[in-house]
């Protein structure tokens, strides 16, 4: 988007429809079947945000990493389709959007292992073998589980489990 502070204008079509702009989409990284969330305001304004099912539940995920860690020496991360949610390892937690490459291993919605160093966001590079797992609910990709350990053989299942869990969870 050019300029932030201009608007950008659009009808209001019969069904009560508005098309989000193509920059706004592209911005916020908005995709066909995104769910958006509303607010109404008291001063005639609304505020619409990408909804992300895991964030609705962090506090779950940590402790469902937490207590899967115990006595395990890899990095266990829970990531939503944009940013990391959850993190259980010895590393600071890293900030910002997931690097592109963990983006298109993610919509390919299957299992990848991963032996070479990986970025996880533009900032946070993992330097061991790394194994990502889709969380699926309804045929939707809500997001990964990707494991980080020196042998990745060995959490390979633990990574399964947690995706399995969460994919459930959502769709009981």
């Amino acid at each position: 988007m050019a300029d932030d502070k201009k608007g950008m204008l659009r009808h209001v079509d019969v069904l009560g429809r508005v098309v989000i702009p193509r920059e706004v989409r592209k911005a916020m990284r908005i995709n066909y079947g995104d769910l958006m969330e509303f607010y109404a305001c008291s001063n005639q304004q609304v505020i619409m945000r990408k909804y992300h099912l895991l964030r609705e539940i962090t506090d779950l995920v940590n402790s469902l990493i937490k207590v899967v860690r115990v006595g395990r020496d890899c990095d266990i991360y829970v990531l939503d389709t944009e940013k990391l949610i959850s993190k259980n390892g010895d590393k600071e937690i890293p900030t910002g959007a997931l690097s592109k490459s963990i983006i298109e291993i993610m919509n390919n919605r299957s299992e990848k292992i991963i032996t070479t160093s990986l970025n996880l966001t533009d900032s946070f590079m993992l330097e061991k073998q790394s194994v990502i797992i889709p969380i699926l609910s309804s045929g939707d990709l809500l997001g990964s589980v990707l494991v980080n350990a020196d042998d990745i053989e060995r959490y390979l299942e633990i990574a399964r489990e947690v995706a399995n869990f969460l994919s459930e969870y959502f769709s009981a």
